[in-house]
């Protein structure tokens, strides 16, 4: 699975899964540190990534367009957790 981590949740997370053999990127790796959540959706789509992230806006979003992509998982809660939580989480 080739993940995308969003804004709102830590590079420590990334390095995580990056540690744990992941294919993962975050937003600020790529340039996208203070895009919108539609051109990040983009460039998931594009890259054939997957979002994580906390924010429930990216699900609605797709709900909204009736879009099939790109999946998108949300951490409940971890945009309350310190980084170094959120990376052991």
């Amino acid at each position: 699975m080739r993940l995308l981590v969003d804004a709102n949740l830590s590079p420590r997370v990334t390095q995580r899964l990056r540690d744990a053999s992941q294919d993962a990127v975050h937003v600020r790796d790529v340039g996208l540190r203070n895009a919108l959540d539609p051109e990040i959706l983009e460039y998931a789509r594009s890259q054939h990534r997957v979002v994580l992230t906390a924010d429930a806006d990216f699900a609605m979003m797709l709900a909204a367009r009736r879009a099939v992509g790109p999946s998108v998982i949300q951490l409940r809660s971890a945009d309350h957790l310190t980084p170094d939580a959120q990376a052991t989480s």
